[in-house]
């Protein structure tokens, strides 16, 4: 089973609330992601810190749980002000 993009999207977003989550397949087999993730909320955070926070709303949909996302490679940043 696989997730498709606007699911992962609202899955991120709704995680973080009021973020903002572009998704890309980046393998054409909608399991390897790139995510791109705007959100307030990674401020004062390390960029470790802030992946652990994008994975911990992921997890359960990985490879340690429903196995429908094998892979991420994730690029935050903070809203523009």
């Amino acid at each position: 089973m696989v997730m498709q993009k606007e699911q992962i999207e609202i899955l991120v977003e709704d995680g973080l609330g009021g973020a903002v989550c572009k998704a890309r397949d980046l393998t054409g087999t909608e399991d390897h992601w790139g995510l791109e993730i705007t959100w307030a909320g990674f401020e004062g955070l390390s960029r470790l810190e802030a992946h652990k926070a994008v994975l911990q709303v992921l997890r359960p949909h990985m490879d340690e749980g429903s196995g429908e996302i094998h892979a991420v490679q994730i690029s935050t940043r903070l809203p523009e002000a």
